[in-house]
């Protein structure tokens, strides 16, 4: 058994080794994203070789201006990258082998979950690794955490599927977290159009999912809490009307724009391969593959899911939920051949555009010297003028010569503007004295003496820290043996034989926790 499991990693391994292979070659090439892909992993690399987990300041971002960029986008894909870094490879050399690790690690994940649903769960992973828009995310969009958020799909539902026992409790934080810290708008999408409709199922089968998947819920929230906190409740401070104006929103999007074909090709074919399987999965792809081109009415207009910007991101959902239909029946000749003209159209435009994207030369070394960042990372308040409508790209000339550092001697009495992005987490001292600052750009009113620009902690950060490490003892608690956890429970209780805890334990609600000590089965 163990020798056909490796022989089944090794042949998913093979095959993201051959879909990986132009990037290898010659990327990972001009894709809409190749620039934060690369200042990100280099920023992540350098913190990680520095010994720093988690360093959410850029401070080289906007010609040293400095970005709070990773208090609010999830940092698990630019940890892989970023380790890659730290050890040694080339920024590009990093991107490329995350890439290639997290195609893979979809493919197992998919394999994990097909392994005791269909006869071929082998075929399902290899399809799902090489399904158009997976692709697509990498060498079109180049957005490195969108193609991670593919690993945790098949997790999610295979933890699911596993409620209420307490594995699948903690598999379903685990997923739904790790989600939450690779792609927040995936993670929305996720939680409406694939969490929502399993979940109902899996409750409609048996009762005692619903409190399990509350639970998983609340502690996968938790578990990602020391990111999640943050990046909720300091968008005041950074300029977010920019992630959301109107080209960035879903409801601006629609069929009829300029490259809407590849992704009308993709939703249309996912549509053919599914519908035949009459199962909750193809109900699920079609609902999601209309939505994700538009064609489902109001959907978007709802404020939430209209912060995911564009609605074809779901067709992440959609393939792997296609697949899982796919794999459950014997395709109609008809219908497939239908299916397969549609996704060789996909193919065929993910191909042109990924040559393109390959062939075009990026002036790296450009990006390297300014390290031009997210505009909505911008401080709040900053000149929007300035920023470029149709590249994102900033206009920095006008503050370039104000001074950059975290400290100033200051020799009479006058204004002080520094070249240092405002955030929360620093202030300026004089004598450990705080000195009254104001932004975008830190700006005081200073006497002479020396001053300091001093990092701060929030309690964001704090708190966010401390429930993640709730969350992580409670996941411990779960994974515990029945036997270990019933001796803690009882060593918790002055008088064990009347423990409240263990009669809260006890009740049919959390049987999948312990084993009833009455009765001796489960409750």
């Amino acid at each position: 058994m163990i020798s056909l499991l490796n022989r089944r990693a090794l042949t998913l391994l093979a095959l993201g080794a051959l879909l990986m292979l132009p990037t290898f070659l010659f990327g990972p090439g001009a894709s809409h994203s190749h620039l934060y892909n690369y200042i990100w992993t280099g920023h992540f690399g350098e913190q990680l070789a520095a010994g720093h987990l988690y360093e959410r300041w850029l401070p080289r971002s906007f010609e040293g201006l400095g970005s709070p960029t990773f208090y609010f986008y999830p940092p698990l894909a630019y940890w892989i990258s970023g380790g890659f870094n730290a050890a040694g490879f080339s920024i590009f050399q990093a991107i490329n082998l995350a890439g290639l690790i997290l195609l893979v690690a979809s493919g197992l994940a998919m394999h994990a979950f097909l392994a005791n649903r269909v006869a071929r769960p082998l075929l399902g992973a290899a399809l799902y690794m090489a399904a158009p828009y997976h692709l697509y995310d990498f060498y079109v969009r180049g957005a490195l955490a969108e193609f991670a958020a593919f690993l945790w799909l098949p997790l999610i539902a295979l933890a699911i599927d596993r409620l209420p026992a307490r594995r699948g409790v903690a598999l379903l934080a685990v997923a739904y977290a790790g989600l939450i810290l690779t792609h927040l708008p995936v993670a929305m999408l996720t939680g409406v159009f694939l969490i929502a409709p399993l979940m109902a199922r899996r409750i409609w089968q048996d009762r005692a999912a619903l409190p399990a998947g509350l639970l998983a819920g609340l502690m996968a929230i938790g578990l990602a809490a020391f990111y999640l906190l943050p990046a909720i409740t300091l968008q005041g401070h950074v300029s977010t009307e920019l992630l959301w104006n109107e080209r960035y929103r879903a409801t601006s999007w629609s069929i009829w724009q300029d490259g809407a074909e590849i992704y009308i090709a993709m939703a249309a074919g996912a549509i053919l391969l599914a519908w035949p399987a009459r199962s909750i999965w193809s109900a699920i792809t079609v609902v999601t593959a209309l939505a994700s081109i538009r064609l489902i009415p109001f959907i978007w207009d709802i404020d939430l899911l209209n912060k995911a910007q564009f609605p074809w991101r779901a067709l992440c959902i959609v393939e792997f939920t296609a697949v899982t239909a796919l794999m459950h029946y014997r395709p109609r000749a008809v219908l497939l051949t239908a299916a397969l003209l549609s996704l060789t159209l996909s193919y065929a435009i993910l191909i042109g555009i990924s040559a393109k994207n390959l062939r075009t030369a990026v002036d790296y070394p450009r990006i390297a010297l300014n390290q031009p960042d997210a505009p909505e990372y911008l401080p709040l308040g900053f000149d929007a003028s300035r920023v470029d409508p149709y590249d994102r790209s900033t206009d920095l000339s006008a503050v370039r010569s104000l001074p950059r550092g975290d400290s100033l001697l200051v020799q009479r009495p006058m204004t002080v503007r520094l070249g240092h992005a405002a955030f929360p987490i620093w202030r300026v001292t004089r004598d450990d004295r705080t000195v009254a600052s104001t932004g975008p750009l830190i700006q005081f009113q200073a006497m002479p003496g020396r001053y300091l620009v001093e990092r701060v902690r929030l309690w964001q950060e704090s708190a966010g820290a401390v429930l993640s490490v709730l969350g992580l003892l409670l996941l411990a608690l779960l994974l515990m043996p029945r036997r270990i956890n019933a001796r803690l429970i009882s060593h918790l209780s002055k008088f064990p034989s009347y423990s409240p805890c263990l009669a809260i334990f006890d009740r049919t609600v959390f049987g999948w926790l312990g084993r009833s000590r009455h009765s001796g089965g489960d409750t």
